[in-house]
């Protein structure tokens, strides 16, 4: 996951004049106030008038924090303010409440910086999403040793030598109690800048960007999530793993002959999407549906709807485009998912492709529609059965 972009008016400008005094200090600077305006404005100010080096040098660190401070990320600083702030300090944790994402993120960052470094990372791991899943055929216990990572670093080497992206690249892990993750950098495709040499005049300079690629495997259902750009990478990936961490090369199920998905609960007429009310999920409606008419002329026909159809009414729509739901082959749809609350943070969008393609996370609200797709018999894991032979992916944009 990028960064969000750093704005450090905005930055300052939405924290409280004790936050700010807690950063300055942090950052052990003295910065020259003007006396104008908010004091967020005046930091910012004086901020800009620091010496470039030392001024990118702080920013570059604020980044996490950055990164932490928008409403999403909210659960991830309570549950570290729980962490940081106990022996003898759990009024901070009572008052923390009170205070704004921006306010908490800063003070944790600067009251352990170390653990907040983990939050993020776990935060960046949880928000990615279109990840290509491969399901396990049995529960495992990992073997992620150092000896293993360092094969994998060399692996990943190897094959980025036979492409045109660069051949360098580090191999880093996360893992807690749910998941362990590699993150595998690497050199992208040689790609032109523009910037301003010497003489004042714009110029290409050709750089290698860093890419980031990951390999999630959650232990609870043996799945293996992987973000990566191309499905050369992305099988690599799934075969590494299995082969150096897992010690089975044939670990993860063929997903052309496994889907992920299964639609048919979308053919039943009378399937309501049931849900339970400690969830807290309002409504599901299906909102598109990708799918293979019988028409041999037809190639594939997507059709979007308005939220708040049934099944039935969703069959009519697609009928009048020339789509059977009873019959025809499903390849994607997507769902919206409205929980209680309000504005737009209370709508959900899922997008499920097979043979096996999502934008699910792996959020606390993304795991409660994840245990539904199951108990609906939408997420099809370990079933065995021919599929058609596809490629949808690009269908899920």
């Amino acid at each position: 996951m990028a960064n969000r972009e750093w704005n450090p008016k905005s930055f300052f400008r939405h924290l409280t004049p004790d936050a700010l005094e807690v950063l300055l200090e942090w950052a052990a600077v003295e910065l020259a106030l003007d006396g104008e305006g908010p004091v967020g404005e005046q930091v910012y100010r004086g901020w800009k008038a620091l010496p470039e080096a030392e001024r990118v040098a702080i920013e570059t660190k604020l980044l996490p924090v950055n990164d932490l401070c928008g409403p999403h990320a909210r659960p991830y600083l309570e549950r570290l303010a729980q962490q940081v702030w106990t022996n003898g300090h759990a009024q901070l944790v009572e008052d923390s409440r009170a205070w704004s994402a921006q306010d908490l993120a800063v003070r944790l960052f600067v009251a352990d910086e170390g653990r907040f470094l983990e939050a993020h990372q776990a935060h960046a791991l949880d928000m990615m999403e279109h990840l290509t899943e491969f399901h396990g055929r049995y529960p495992v216990t990992l073997k992620p040793t150092a000896t293993a990572k360092a094969a994998m670093k060399a692996a990943m080497a190897s094959h980025f030598r036979e492409t045109a992206f660069g051949a360098r690249c580090q191999v880093e892990d996360f893992a807690n109690d749910e998941k362990f993750a590699l993150f595998i950098f690497h050199e992208d495709e040689v790609a032109p800048f523009d910037r301003f040499n010497d003489k004042g005049v714009v110029e290409p300079d050709w750089q290698r960007p860093v890419v980031r690629l990951a390999a999630v495997f959650q232990f609870e259902t043996s799945t293996l999530l992987v973000k990566a750009p191309r499905v050369a990478e992305r099988e690599k990936l799934r075969d590494l793993f299995a082969e150096l961490f897992i010690g089975d090369a044939d670990y993860f199920e063929d997903t052309t002959k496994s889907p992920k998905f299964c639609f048919d609960p979308l053919r039943d007429d009378d399937f309501d999407f049931p849900v339970r009310g400690f969830d807290k999920i309002e409504d599901v409606s299906i909102v598109r549906v990708v799918a293979k008419p019988s028409s041999r002329d037809v190639k594939r026909v997507t059709v979007e709807m308005k939220p708040g159809f049934t099944v039935l009414g969703v069959r009519g729509l697609l009928g009048e485009h020339g789509v059977d739901l009873a019959s025809d082959a499903i390849h994607g749809v997507r769902l919206q998912f409205v929980f209680e609350g309000k504005g737009r943070s209370k709508y959900r969008t899922v997008s499920l492709f097979n043979p096996n393609n999502s934008n699910l996370n792996d959020t606390e609200r993304d795991r409660v529609i994840r245990r539904y797709l199951k108990e609906w018999g939408i997420d099809a894991s370990g079933r065995r059965s021919p599929v058609e032979a596809a490629a949808l992916e690009a269908a899920a944009q």
